[in-house]
């Protein structure tokens, strides 16, 4: 992915499966999210290929991805602030609405029979994560570890094959940080989804993720395990530090 001469993303390989959960590192501009924004749709590639369950989606619109079944958070929380938390979620389903632009102006039975069917899904998905209760509280009103999770029901509301999550504990303190990676293992295992995340707490990417790429300069230095990664002397280099030794 180039931007004029700048290569934010270079000879980038990865490959996800069914319910894997990886992690995506490296410093602050390796291109981590330029990634995100590029499977995403945000950003066509300069070149190479974007294949999703076998069709290539490089070029594609937000929207058609989110419909293939891509969704994903982001490193700066975007929800509608002044929306309550069920709106925020229920937004998420409107790609599988049948109502048209006539039908939500006329409000025809079968409009009112789909809006029911979406509140009842957002509430069992706010059950889940533990934020029924808040449903109908503004969204700016939420603590930040709050809003965090209500981006993440939000994203799974539109009922993803691939989430990926851009920092999800960023803000979140030791409890919040504990109770993600909890709820982010409970994700994969229970919808049967793949998770890929970006995220710099190498506390949390180390305990949940099964394997790790890191970026360097939008370059990819290194793949494996927790262990073969933190034990890379690239990565040590370029991102986790040199031992006080």
């Amino acid at each position: 992915m180039r931007f004029g001469g700048l290569v934010a993303v270079s000879d980038l390989s990865l490959t996800v499966g069914p319910r894997d959960l990886v992690g995506l590192i490296g410093p602050n501009g390796a291109g981590k999210t330029t990634a995100f924004n590029t499977i995403t749709g945000v950003y066509t590639p300069t070149e190479g290929t974007i294949t999703f369950n076998g069709e290539s989606i490089a070029g594609r619109k937000p929207f058609q991805i989110a419909h293939a079944g891509i969704a994903r958070t982001f490193q700066n929380i975007r929800l509608f602030p002044s929306l309550t938390v069920a709106d925020n979620v229920r937004i998420g389903f409107s790609k599988d609405a049948r109502t048209g632009f006539f039908g939500s102006i006329f409000q025809p039975p079968s409009y009112y029979r789909e809006e029911a069917g979406f509140t009842a899904e957002a509430n069992r998905l706010l059950d889940t994560f533990g934020l029924l209760g808040k449903r109908d509280e503004l969204a700016r009103n939420l603590s930040y570890g709050d809003q965090r999770r209500v981006e993440i029901v939000r994203a799974m509301a539109t009922r993803p094959k691939l989430l990926l999550l851009d920092e999800p504990a960023a803000g979140m303190n030791p409890t919040e940080k504990a109770e993600l990676m909890h709820l982010i293992g409970y994700l994969r295992d229970t919808f049967n989804i793949a998770i890929m995340l970006i995220e710099h707490d190498m506390k949390v990417v180390m305990g949940i993720c099964e394997r790790i790429s890191v970026l360097d300069y939008g370059v990819k230095i290194a793949s494996g395990t927790p262990e073969e990664v933190k034990s890379n002397p690239k990565v040590i280099e370029a991102y986790l530090g040199e031992s006080a030794a």
